[in-house]
């Protein structure tokens, strides 16, 4: 793929959006790991001036970016938590363009986490029905995330979730002995671990960590909210919401009492939150290498010796 130019982003900014879009400034934006991400000013004819937040790959990675778009519609159609309004995807000038409003960020206030988790639960709240999974496979970061529905979340979690990682992870020679004999112990006894839980699902972000998660501002004016963003959205078990919050959420205590002080978890939800703490290691084993290979020993025999 050639180097980003700023002509490339004017470009696909005229051809996606505009071709009144003069650029006036575009600045990278670091911390991502998979796309070119930039902060965009620009003016029109119709839009007069506008900050946009971008993200730029190789032409194949459109359908992630869609994927990425049709996740945050549905969040957004939830009406619960904010989410930057998409703009434009495409694919313009050798590249995939993903095109959102831009999320201007503040320093956190005493009050955010417990404002994230009452509004967390309610998405969930107001999403809850029973369906299971989504309308077409998306992606978690790069990977294939699988959503084929299921008729029960045990099995949907057993197929789509930890037995597709360890499928992908023996293929690619990255899960040693020890660690299959672990997860093909968790995906027989799948219906022993997640039994407790209620049986309604919900609409999850499904990669919610602490970098996916800001204080800031949207919409142009609605100021210093909870915003998520990159969404891995499907239809599940709400207590699969808090494995990556659990893993790298950095979420304080108050957060949790919102949540469950808006709509309570059932009883042992904490143990069973383990099982997708475990699907997310497995994806990072599988997309990073090795050097998780540590932590998904120590969750899969903490997950066994619970059961």
């Amino acid at each position: 793929m050639k180097p980003l130019i700023d002509s490339d982003v004017s470009s696909a900014l005229c051809e996606l959006i505009d071709p009144s879009i003069e650029i006036l400034q575009v600045r990278p934006i670091g911390g991502g790991c998979i796309s070119n991400a930039m902060q965009i000013t620009l003016r029109s004819d119709r839009l007069g001036r506008r900050t946009w937040f971008a993200k730029s790959n190789a032409p194949s990675f459109l359908t992630n970016f869609q994927s990425e778009r049709d996740g945050l519609i549905a969040l957004a159609t939830a009406e619960s938590i904010s989410v930057p309004k998409p703009i434009a995807v495409g694919s313009v000038a050798e590249r995939s363009w993903l095109i959102t409003e831009w999320v201007e960020t503040q320093p956190q206030v005493e009050g955010f986490f417990d404002e994230f988790g009452r509004q967390l639960a309610e998405l969930h709240r107001v999403t809850s029905g029973n369906r299971i999974g989504w309308s077409h496979d998306n992606y978690l970061g790069a990977a294939i995330q699988p959503n084929s529905p299921t008729d029960t979340w045990v099995e949907f979690v057993a197929q789509n979730r930890i037995g597709y990682q360890l499928r992908w992870a023996i293929d690619q020679q990255r899960v040693d002995a020890k660690l299959r004999r672990q997860c093909e112990a968790i995906v027989a006894a799948m219906p022993e671990l997640l039994a407790g839980r209620v049986d309604e699902t919900s609409l999850l972000h499904g990669d919610l960590w602490s970098g996916n998660y800001l204080f800031g501002t949207v919409h142009e004016n609605i100021a210093g909210v909870p915003v998520i963003i990159d969404p891995a959205v499907y239809n599940g078990c709400r207590e699969a919401e808090f494995g990556m919050l659990k893993l790298f959420g950095s979420c304080p205590p108050v957060f949790y009492d919102a949540y469950q002080n808006t709509w309570p978890l059932a009883d042992g939800w904490q143990r069973r939150t383990n099982v997708y703490v475990l699907y997310h290691l497995l994806n990072h084993l599988n997309m990073f290498g090795s050097g998780y290979l540590d932590q998904c020993h120590r969750v899969a025999g903490e997950i066994l010796l619970a059961k």
